[in-house]
């Protein structure tokens, strides 16, 4: 089975790990960036490994900006 190249917002929720508020969040403050088809809001799969690999590269004890609010 292969990945898909765009997922819902509710597949990235569970991707990540975290709430569709945070999420929106995440979008409002231009960290996810997103598509969007017709009325579908999608975030491609690319943009959800960048997004990781930066949290990634960030993990060095610190409190990432706007985490925990």
């Amino acid at each position: 089975m292969t990945t898909p190249l765009l997922h819902s917002i509710q597949s990235s929720t569970r991707i990540l790990g975290i709430g569709r508020s945070s999420l929106y969040g995440l979008i409002a403050e231009g960290q996810i960036r997103i598509v969007k088809i017709g009325r579908r809001t999608l975030i491609p799969d690319l943009e959800i490994r960048r997004y990781d690999e930066t949290l990634s590269k960030h993990h060095d004890g610190t409190t990432l900006a706007g985490a925990g609010e």
